[in-house]
């Protein structure tokens, strides 16, 4: 149970909003904690021949079996689409990723991950469950159940 903080008590330190669970600041918190999950997951990721996190999330998205327009991907992934094209780029030019013509409209593109791709996604991801594994190693099953079902109902809020 969080207890509650009178946040215009005169007794609150200055530097209050960053040097308690109870007083931080809950957007710094969330800011924080994406900052060590991805940054350890972006090393995983170089040390399994990807470029950082989003290039496991594109080869994930183009290689579900769900083909969808370079478009659909940046709309599903939240990523400008400058953003994701550069990405395709750098994971065709290495040969995990090739576009395919749509067969509606030909100049429509759909990237679809190949049998490279799915094995340095399958590592990249294998990685990154250690890496969770190790940042989560003090909770317990109950504490991470309830961890993802918040960040769940946060991330799915329109």
């Amino acid at each position: 149970m969080i207890p509650n903080v009178d946040l215009d008590t005169p007794s609150l330190k200055p530097c209050a909003t960053v040097d308690s669970p109870f007083t931080s600041d809950l957007t710094w918190l969330m800011h924080r904690a994406v900052g060590v999950l991805t940054g350890n997951f972006d090393a995983a990721c170089r040390d399994n021949g990807l470029h950082d996190m989003r290039d496991t999330l594109v080869l994930a998205v183009a290689g579900d079996g769900t083909p969808r327009t370079q478009i659909e991907i940046a709309t599903t992934l939240g990523l400008d689409k400058s953003t994701l094209m550069s990405i395709i780029d750098r994971l065709e030019k290495q040969g995990y990723v090739v576009r395919d013509a749509d067969p509606a409209n030909r100049r429509i593109r759909i990237p679809r991950t190949t049998d490279d791709g799915q094995a340095v996604l399958n590592r990249a991801l294998a990685a990154r469950d250690q890496v969770v594994e190790q940042t989560l190693a003090g909770f317990g099953e109950d504490d991470v159940r309830q961890l993802r079902t918040l960040l769940w109902k946060i991330a799915t809020t329109k």
